[in-house]
């Protein structure tokens, strides 16, 4: 080690430098290579390439490489971070339906997720594919715009109806969500809430923000659901919250992939085990 600085200082007397000269050097070092850098990644022709025949004489003396490596990976950060944010947002984005676009029957596209859990649907309550895959779009649609879980309102359709829309009891509640019309004229934009009440669409939206509502006021989503079926002053639900959330448990079970586990777990409780 000493025998070698010994043979430098006779040979290259000149190559012995001051630490003010020395620090200046490595600022430029540090310069060269941020501008060196930023033109690779950036691409600009002839000068890239002069770029990169720079970083590879820096990068291919060791103690080099030492020295400006943590200056390249400085540089390099926020232009990588860059790209990166331009790749994700070139990635295709699933958008929610609108629900003025949605009519049974009309094509619709769903994620995976939903493609599967209407396929749950289909099978578990004998609707035709077109209309359950409506049905779930309409639910994401109103899960958004009123900030309620998509298949707590497919679950509490599939309980209330069974996926009937015309499906009506005894006392006057109507359709999908079992929205008694005469109570609820204001969540029905029509100016006729009985009319509106046998459109689907109208319906889902209409008993999702009713539903909304009762869990704000509630305090839960268990809370909301006895509110819903009118057992809010009642010791008991009858098991209708249990109901709700055991279906929502499947449909969780079917947008995973494991439809025939749900379905299984379905039969099951129809049969009481």
């Amino acid at each position: 080690m000493l025998e070698t600085s010994f043979a430098e200082d006779v040979a290259f007397p000149e190559a012995r430098l001051r630490p003010q000269e020395s620090v200046e050097i490595s600022a430029a070092k540090s310069a060269l290579v941020r501008k060196a850098f930023a033109m690779v990644l950036q691409g600009a022709g002839l000068l890239s390439v002069v770029a990169m025949a720079i970083l590879f004489a820096l990068f291919a003396v060791p103690a080099l490489r030492n020295a400006v490596g943590p200056v390249v990976a400085q540089v390099a950060a926020p232009v990588v971070a860059e790209l990166e944010g331009e790749a994700r947002a070139a990635e295709p984005v699933a958008l929610p339906v609108a629900s003025t676009t949605l009519k049974i029957g009309e094509p619709v596209s769903l994620a995976a997720a939903d493609e599967r859990v209407a396929q749950y649907l289909a099978r578990r309550y004998h609707i035709a594919d077109g209309a359950v895959r409506v049905l779930v779009a309409a639910a994401r649609s109103a899960g958004l715009r009123y900030q309620v879980d998509p298949l707590l309102i497919l679950s509490v359709m599939a309980v209330e109806s069974s996926l009937n829309p015309y499906a009506q009891s005894a006392v006057g509640a109507t359709g999908l969500m079992q929205v008694m019309p005469s109570a609820h004229m204001a969540d029905f934009p029509s100016q006729n809430p009985r009319r509106a009440a046998l459109d689907p669409i109208q319906n889902v939206q209409a008993g999702t923000a009713i539903l909304a509502d009762y869990i704000r006021r509630g305090g839960s989503v268990q809370r909301g659901l006895q509110l819903y079926v009118g057992a809010g002053n009642l010791p008991d639900d009858g098991g209708y919250a249990s109901h709700v959330l055991g279906e929502m448990a499947r449909l969780k079970l079917a947008a995973q992939g494991r439809i025939s586990a749900a379905l299984i777990d379905a039969q099951r409780t129809d049969r009481g085990v």
